[in-house]
């Protein structure tokens, strides 16, 4: 909704409420029939902000009415027992007004969510494809080129040239993987694991990199932690990207920390890094198709991660560290 727009709404609710307010002020108290009309007429603004804010409108819209009616209702005063009606009205009103409100956020995120939902299936499909139809040619141009490879010396001019080709062929190939993950479907196959033993394989298999980087990775793994149904090769998948991610953000000197902890609902697991951190903007699109802060790959990894956590059930946030770069903590059931 553009500011603009929102603007002109609430200007709608206001100049509403307003004229309904002076049609009570300035009617007497004894024209009954009005003042029951005038009441009534309460619920447009109430529904209208309902139905354009959500619950925030129709708490707005409530006070709106509810705080000037006050002085009102004061000078009219004739006893708790006669005034009786107008306080169940006026609950009936609020509660209305929330419900509506209520209502509105419901179905609205229903209609983003299933709009997301279609986006994302049309891109998942058009990638497959793509992906799929640049898989075979370029299996056959790092096969061919490590042929030719073979039969050249070592001091051969043209073979960094050609080691090169392939360097950037295996590339490709991992981009077209990425693609081919993110358009098919996942089934999971989960066994009884342990998150801890899970989180110390993937960083053994980080070391090297890390190391080559000048980066060190420093842990925290709860003993309390017990083991659940998890896909242990996706799990893995998803903690390889974000501690490579964690790795690269990182410059050399710098501590890299995983860390796991038991939660009321389940459990968590935190990479932080200590990079130059993630713009407040690019936080809340982190995690969209193709989108991506680095110059190099396809902004498709932290989408499938997205992805293969809330299959297991489990979310993932980010949120900026005191000291500098960002945490991302997967919390699952």
């Amino acid at each position: 909704m553009g500011h603009r727009h929102k603007n002109k709404k609430l200007g709608i609710l206001i100049f509403l409420v307003v004229c309904v307010l002076f049609l009570h002020y300035c009617t007497i108290h004894d024209v009954v029939l009005r003042h029951a009309i005038y009441r009534m007429l309460f619920f447009l603004p109430l529904v209208l902000g309902s139905f354009w804010f959500g619950l925030k409108g129709a708490i707005f819209v409530s006070i709106s009415i509810i705080i000037p009616y006050i002085p009102y209702v004061y000078h009219q005063w004739n006893g708790f027992y006669q005034e009786f009606d107008k306080f169940l009205e006026a609950g009936l009103f609020v509660f209305m007004g929330c419900l509506l409100g209520y209502l509105s956020e419901k179905q609205q995120r229903e209609q983003e969510a299933r709009l997301k939902a279609e986006r994302l299936a049309a891109i998942g499909s058009a990638v497959s494809q793509i992906a799929h139809d640049l898989k075979s040619p370029l299996m056959a141009i790092g096969g061919f080129t490590k042929q030719v490879t073979r039969h050249l010396s070592i001091d051969h001019p043209d073979r960094k040239k050609l080691d090169l080709v392939i360097s950037e062929t295996f590339r490709m190939e991992a981009m077209v993987k990425e693609m081919l993950d993110f358009g098919r479907p996942f089934q999971l196959q989960k066994t009884e694991e342990n998150l801890n033993h899970l989180a110390a394989e993937c960083i053994e298999i980080s070391l090297p990199f890390a190391k080559s980087s000048g980066v060190d990775i420093n842990t925290e793994f709860d003993p309390e932690i017990t083991v659940r149904p998890l896909d242990s090769n996706r799990m893995k998948q998803v903690i390889l990207n974000l501690l490579t991610n964690a790795i690269q953000a990182s410059s050399s000197g710098k501590i890299v920390s995983v860390r796991t902890k038991r939660e009321k609902q389940g459990v968590a697991l935190d990479i932080s890094d200590c990079g130059c951190g993630i713009k407040a903007e690019d936080q809340q699109k982190i995690f969209e198709p193709f989108f991506s802060s680095k110059k190099e790959g396809t902004g498709l990894g932290l989408a499938i991660v997205k992805k293969i956590v809330e299959l297991h059930g489990g979310h993932i946030i980010l949120f900026s560290n005191p000291e500098g770069g960002v945490t991302f903590s997967i919390k699952l059931p």
